[in-house]
């Protein structure tokens, strides 16, 4: 039976308000100028930040009897409906779906919450990065797993909510039986450190300008180590130590 040893680390920043969505969408913006882009699950294209024109598409179906309209609904589901209880009573009960197109300049919403380095449009699930990417990685999933070379997966989460911001670094290694905790550390720990310091320092470099007005010295930490169908435990004080330095690196 497979084992999957599982780190996740959370480092807080402090704030006393969160940011609205005016400033998320800032956030992003300025996150994806260093090289890293605010993503979701099963994305299809990579968004592209900034204030800049939005085109909304809305659509509505428009009930007719004989030929007269006699009013809309917003899903499809509800026009059917109407219209089997309609042709019951009248003939000629017919419905059309409208689009409106509305567009107008704003700032694009961030698209999720984790975090990836530059990748190819649409070719995330097995192409390694660009050449302008903040770092190596052999492959990024549809689920914001990047995939190192040593066979260990890390994803990168930053999530904004009251009183604080959290970065969550959560490192993934799957295996066949149980491995010593030396190994452990040097694969989840030592080997993807340059990578993790990158994204703390460009997060923190974001977080601390005047417009966004984080502290990103005194922040609090949590770091659990989980072996999945086995056992957690907290990650010891040499870990945490290491993560934080490699920001400065």
């Amino acid at each position: 039976m497979a084992i999957e040893y599982q780190r996740t680390m959370k480092i807080r920043y402090e704030h006393d308000e969160r940011l609205n969505q005016k400033k998320e969408a800032k956030l992003a913006q300025q996150l994806q100028k260093k090289g890293l882009t605010m993503m979701t699950t099963y994305w299809g294209e990579k968004p592209k930040y900034g204030y800049t024109s939005i085109t909304e598409i809305t659509r509505n179906y428009q009930i007719y009897i004989g030929g007269e309209y006699i009013f809309s609904v917003k899903h499809s589901w509800v026009a059917n409906e109407v219209c089997d209880g309609l042709s019951n009573k009248f003939d000629d009960v017919e419905q059309f779906s409208v689009s409106t197109e509305h567009t107008s300049k704003d700032w694009v919403k961030p698209k999720g919450d984790y975090l990836v380095p530059d990748f190819e449009d649409g070719q995330y699930w097995t192409y390694p990065p660009t050449e302008n990417s903040l770092f190596d990685y052999s492959s990024l999933s549809s689920n914001c797993k990047l995939s190192l070379d040593n066979g260990v997966e890390i994803r990168f989460e930053l999530e904004n909510n009251h009183g604080g911001m959290d970065l969550i670094i959560t490192t993934f290694w799957e295996v066949d039986k149980v491995q010593r905790k030396e190994i452990i550390e040097e694969r989840m720990v030592a080997f993807p450190l340059e990578i993790v310091g990158k994204v703390q320092s460009v997060v923190e470099k974001v977080l601390k300008t005047k417009q966004f007005g984080y502290d990103v010295e005194n922040v609090e930490i949590d770091c659990n180590f989980k072996t999945l169908t086995l056992n957690e435990s907290k990650c010891t004080p040499d870990i945490i130590r290491m993560t934080r330095e490699a920001r400065k690196q």
